[in-house]
């Protein structure tokens, strides 16, 4: 599969993992066997070991770890691309409200 596909597939891991849905385990496992394996077995590492592995790069914060990065780093800039935060070493989304700032 290709990357847009994979970031697709984080955004709804994200957004059940955050929407109170952590119940909803059907649903979270049929999500995580769409993921690549490598990409899986990373998202379970991470999830042991953070709690979450996905979070959302928003007006330049990691809502994982809350660090906030510079306008003008490269992450910002490349939506279509699965990144990992420097700091708390999540799968890193950027929301589409940072795309504005390059347009």
């Amino acid at each position: 599969m290709n990357d847009l596909t994979q970031i697709k597939l984080l955004q709804k891991l994200y957004d059940l993992e955050t929407n109170g849905n952590t119940n909803d385990s059907a649903a979270i496992k049929k999500v995580e066997e769409s993921l690549d394996p490598p990409l899986l077995k990373r998202y379970l590492k991470l999830k042991e070991r953070k709690g979450t592995a996905v979070a959302l790069l928003r007006d330049g914060v990691c809502s994982g770890c809350n660090i906030e990065y510079p306008n003008t780093h490269e992450v910002l800039r490349h939506e279509k691309f699965i990144h990992t935060c420097e700091f708390c070493g999540r799968f890193l989304l950027v929301s589409k409200t940072n795309k504005a700032e390059d347009e």
